[in-house]
């Protein structure tokens, strides 16, 4: 059922402009009642878990600033409330009507419409001028009520009050009447015309409660938490100082929300009343500076009284765990889990789990499958509470609660607590008038109690804040202060709801797990920057510090509290973060180196920036040199040491000319390139193929050079000798005449 509240729009209100006439108006009129009123100028803070708080929607025509959580008949119904119309003062009044007290539940949800509710019983004949009420310091009146059973007068009713609660008997529903609770309208109206200017409907909850009764126990479970998202375009700069400047600084009024919450729980007022924090780590290491160390000392005092608060073993940012482990990423889920109860417990002082004690219990506003269920119990936790509606069915004592037997895959069992939906929509029913969503949802815990009042056996439910609640400190001291002292429910603690029953109790449809839809987180880029947050924690020596800052951004990403594209954004940034790091580091490139014999030693310079020293491996590879390992590849290990590091690598060329030499630094674990960079490689020397082909080609010519001339001699010889047959006396020798010429051919006989 959806338990969000509408608030009509009243007739004649005006959301826009027009309020500062008003505003004047109003402060003249409150000077004036101060002066000329006898009534004291500020309401005490009166008992019965009324509280005066002012954190409301000051732009509302009527917003609820504190009540009375119970009475007994005879006592004041006391309400703060504060008027906001352009109608001026003079014209504006109250009317008020009471309503008979419910009986069941689903009664309950219809009176927060103000449907259903039958006849007044006890109502206003005319409207009470607003004027005419106590002025409350700074802004509001006080409309004090006293509540009546019956005809007769009693002492809390005198001629002064504005209006007296009469409770008939007759006709009444409720079968512990007196006590129960009845709905309350109240209308802010202008009486010139008698316009609904503005109206809401509490609820008036009176007890008779014997002190023998078991009361309702509630363990509220509230978070402390800030959503962050991701920082526009940070510079490498202000990543390289801060790695967490890849995150969004939240907004001022958002940590004081977290640190005003924290303040209304660890605070003296109301600091009897047992609460569950679900505490992220994200948050307590974004207020663990001076600037809140006071916040981070009251979570060390709540941690210190696990008997009245308990502070849970949560992940470092909400997450989905089903979502996680769904999509492969459970040892992401373990790193939340470790890296949150371990940043809690260094700020804290709260002792961190141990594989002996486990941690605890899993709260969660999702639903989990058995892979989930088997992840969370491999991680140590005994207890898990859902919501009911991820259960086919849960072990109940009429609209209650108790703990059974939960089993996740492969076998693991553990005990689990389904948390009431109802409930959890109360947080969020009203973001206007926090106030009042408070006073409804202690009203309908004390609705659950009189469905069976004085049983002797225990009955229990959990109110989880839901996911997307964001603390509120108004919600949270108004919650607080109808629980404290309240006889008719009991808070305590999740682990003491757990211990208060000694044996599980049984579903008719056996606890089955709805199968549910899940968030699907952007897995590509959570492995993606994971590897390279693990590639420089093995790279960066000494700086554990600085990957956990790496790190806490990737798991900051995976916040179930932001949208899928804020998620991306996040990790992105994450990368860059990364990125910043490694730009300190660089190899010299661009640059040319000779080898004039075959083999010989290339200088690799590597420049860095970071202050201080890293593992990596040098890897070289070229098609045309061989390394120390006769390979064209060739890798070792190397510390990179701030400033200038020079390696020197002997190589081989395979050839003569100019060729390239590509140069990375890897991580150890091979995840993460460091830096890369490339040289030119200009080899000069002659290959021992080339020399000794060239050797033999001259051979060859010379062999057959001096062949040649040897035959060519000897046939000149030759000829010389067949031109002269008798021995060459000289008388032949004229020359021949011009133009004869020679012939190879010898002359023909005759």
């Amino acid at each position: 059922m959806d338990r969000q509240r509408a608030r009509p729009c009243p007739p004649g209100g005006d959301p826009g402009g027009r309020r500062l006439p008003a505003a004047l108006l109003l402060a003249v009129l409150v000077v004036v009642a101060v002066v000329t009123t006898s009534a004291p100028s500020a309401a005490a803070t009166a008992s019965n878990g009324t509280q005066t708080v002012g954190a409301v929607d000051a732009t509302a025509p009527l917003s609820l600033l504190s009540q009375t959580g119970w009475v007994v008949p005879g006592q004041v119904f006391d309400l703060h409330l504060r008027a906001s119309s352009t109608v001026p003062t003079s014209s504006l009044g109250l009317q008020i009507s009471v309503y008979p007290c419910l009986s069941t539940i689903s009664g309950f949800d219809q009176s927060l419409t103000g449907s259903g509710l039958g006849n007044p019983i006890s109502s206003t004949s005319s409207a009470i001028p607003l004027r005419s009420l106590p002025v409350l310091t700074g802004g509001g009146v006080d409309l004090a009520m006293p509540v009546i059973v019956g005809d007769g007068a009693s002492s809390a009713a005198n001629a002064q009050d504005a209006f007296t609660i009469h409770l008939l008997a007759a006709g009444e529903q409720c079968q512990s009447f007196p006590a129960g609770v009845f709905p309350v309208r109240v209308e802010l109206v202008d009486t010139s015309g008698s316009a609904v200017v503005g109206s809401f409907v509490t609820h008036l909850v009176t007890t008779a409660a014997s002190t023998a009764s078991q009361p309702l126990r509630v363990a509220v479970v509230l978070p402390v938490q800030l959503t962050l998202g991701a920082s526009h375009s940070p510079s490498a700069a202000a990543l390289l100082a801060r790695p967490s400047s890849a995150l969004a600084t939240p907004s001022d009024a958002a940590v004081g929300a977290v640190t005003g919450t924290v303040d209304a729980i660890a605070g003296q007022q109301h600091s009897s009343v047992p609460v569950t924090l679900q505490v992220s780590g994200q948050t307590v290491g974004l207020l663990d500076t001076p600037a809140h160390q006071a916040t981070i000392t009251q979570l060390g005092q709540l941690a210190a009284t696990p008997a009245e608060h308990q502070l849970t073993d949560a992940p470092f940012t909400p997450v989905d765990a089903a979502g996680l482990v769904d999509a492969g990423l459970g040892t992401e889920l373990t790193l939340q889990v470790a890296r949150g109860t371990e940043v809690v417990a260094t700020a804290t002082g709260r002792a961190a789990p141990t594989a002996t004690n486990g941690l605890g219990v899993w709260i969660t506003g999702d639903g989990v499958d058995a892979s989930t269920v088997g992840a969370l119990s491999a991680l140590g936790y005994h207890e898990i509470v859902l919501p009911s509606s991820q259960l086919s069915s849960t072990p109940s004592d009429g609209s209650t609660t108790a703990p059974f037997v939960l089993t996740g895959a492969r076998g693991p069992q553990v005990m689990a607590m389904a948390s009431d939906d109802d409930l959890a929509a109360r947080f969020t029913s009203d973001p206007g008038d926090p106030v009042l969503a408070a006073h409804q949802l202690a009203a309908e815990l004390a609705q659950l109690y009189y469905e069976r009042p004085n049983d002797i056996s225990v009955r229990a439910v959990m109110a989880v804040a839901p996911t997307s609640w964001r603390d509120d400190p108004t919600f949270v001291s108004a919650l607080l202060a109808s629980l404290d002292g309240n006889p008719v429910v009991q808070a305590v603690t999740t682990a003491k709801l757990f211990a208060l029953f000694p044996s599980p109790g049984t579903c008719r449809s056996g606890c089955r797990l709805v199968p549910t839809g899940t968030s699907t987180p952007p897995v590509a880029a959570i492995r993606a920057q994971r590897a390279r947050v693990d590639g420089f924690s093995a790279a960066a020596v000494g700086q554990r510090t600085l990957a956990q800052q790496l790190g806490d951004v990737v798991l900051g990403g995976e916040a179930e509290t932001l949208r899928s594209a804020q998620q991306s954004a996040v990790l992105a940034n994450a990368g860059a973060a990364v990125d910043a790091q490694l730009g300190q580091v660089a190899v010299e490139g661009d640059q040319s180196v000779t080898l004039t014999a075959r083999s010989g030693r290339i200088p690799i310079t590597v420049v860095s920036n970071a202050s201080y020293p890293m593992a990596a491996d040098l890897v070289l590879s070229s098609d045309k040199l061989l390394f120390p390992n006769g390979q064209t590849v060739w890798s070792a290990p190397k510390t990179i040491r701030p400033h200038s590091n020079v390696y020197y690598v002997n190589v081989q060329s395979r050839a003569s000319g100019l060729f390239r030499l590509d140069v990375t630094l890897r991580a150890p674990d091979g995840t993460l390139r460091l830096a890369a960079g490339e040289l030119s490689v200009r080899s000069t020397s002659s290959s021992v193929v080339g020399v000794v082909l060239t050797a033999g080609a001259v051979a060859v010519l010379a062999v057959w050079w001096v062949r040649t001339s040897l035959r060519r001699r000897a046939a000149r010889r030759a000829e010389e000798e067949e031109g002269d047959p008798d021995g060459g006396d000289g008388h032949d020798d004229a020359p021949s005449p011009v133009g004869a010429g020679t012939s190879d051919t010898p002359p023909a006989t005759p």
